[in-house]
């Protein structure tokens, strides 16, 4: 008796240990599906002036969502435009935001297949340093610790917006191309189109232009759209921009591309071109082809002009008659 009441023990305990593990991974899988707009939001703010910026939060699921708010600052650390973030703790940076932000409720609750809308509520100090600030808001299924990291709420975190607070006065708007890497050569499409651009400024800057593809005679074969998506490049940090062309068949010979972008405003602008080759790869099947004919001509004529020998032996030559009178 003794032994079955164990046996049930064990049952009981591997019982609740399966139903706990499966209902951690039901909360966690009722997080997804989760939105948040707008994903990214400019504004800006006045020193010592109060802004109050809109969120809608909506939930597709079948379950309720119980969802925390939390705000780190973010910078980037690579060309991508990715956001990498922390917390005033983990390092100081003249573009933080996370300390003027306040929300307009600690917790909110997202019915399913329903939406709500969440204040953030930014205030600037009388004393803010002109130029970008940035900050995002993100949303996590368990309410945030005070001792906990920003590995930790990476783990829980959700979906968020991205802040882009501008503080106006003395900004500095500056950015150029480091690198347009274009095609040498190609034989096939598409062609590859590569910008980096570097933010020398204080404030996030936009690049909004387009690239001009253009013959070896001057004519426009296409034009590409840099920045179709409105990305940004915050300041003291690089992003890349890529576009693609293409070309048909009938693509041959040498080829500009020249970019011109705008920024900033009053509007500056960025400029550069790189040249490069089409050689199709169905004109070098022809000119092999036509090598080959060539070659083939040659040495069938060259057989032809040989002597024939029968049986090994080369004909007799011709005497000559001479007649005298």
């Amino acid at each position: 008796m003794p032994k079955q009441w164990v046996r049930l023990a064990v049952v009981i305990a591997l019982g609740s240990l399966l139903l706990s593990t499966a209902g951690a991974g039901a909360q966690s899988k009722k997080a997804e599906g989760i939105t948040v707009t707008p994903v990214t939001d400019e504004f800006t703010v006045k020193p010592g002036e109060t802004v109050t910026r809109t969120v809608r939060v909506i939930n597709p699921t079948v379950e309720v969502a119980n969802l925390y708010p939390r705000v780190l600052d973010f910078h980037t650390n690579n060309d991508k435009g990715q956001p990498v973030f922390y917390t005033v703790k983990d390092r100081s940076s003249r573009y933080a935001l996370s300390e003027w932000v306040t929300f307009s409720k600690p917790l909110i609750r997202v019915a399913p297949n329903e939406e709500e809308k969440f204040e953030v509520i930014i205030t600037a100090p009388s004393d803010a340093e002109p130029g970008g600030h940035y900050g995002a808001v993100l949303f996590s299924t368990e309410e945030p610790k005070l001792s906990s990291d920003t590995t930790q709420v990476g783990v829980v975190g959700l979906v968020g917006t991205l802040l882009l607070a501008q503080v106006p006065g003395n900004v500095t708007q500056k950015m150029v191309i480091t690198d347009f890497d274009a095609p040498t050569v190609l034989i096939q499409p598409p062609a590859q189109f590569s910008l980096l651009f570097q933010n020398m400024g204080t404030v996030h800057l936009k690049p909004v232009g387009e690239i001009k593809i253009r013959n070896w005679s001057g004519a426009t074969r296409t034009t590409l759209r840099v920045n179709e998506g409105g990305g940004n490049v915050l300041p003291e940090s690089q992003r890349r921009f890529e576009n693609v062309w293409p070309f048909d068949w009938k693509a041959f010979g040498k080829y500009t591309a020249s970019v011109a972008v705008t920024y900033g405003f009053p509007e500056q602008q960025a400029m550069a071109t790189r040249s490069f080759f089409v050689i199709p790869l169905w004109l070098i099947v022809l000119i092999l082809a036509l090598l080959l004919l060539i070659v083939w001509l040659f040495i069938r004529r060259r057989r032809r002009g040989r002597q024939v020998y029968v049986n090994n032996v080369p004909p007799a030559p011709k005497r000559s008659t001479y007649v005298m009178r």
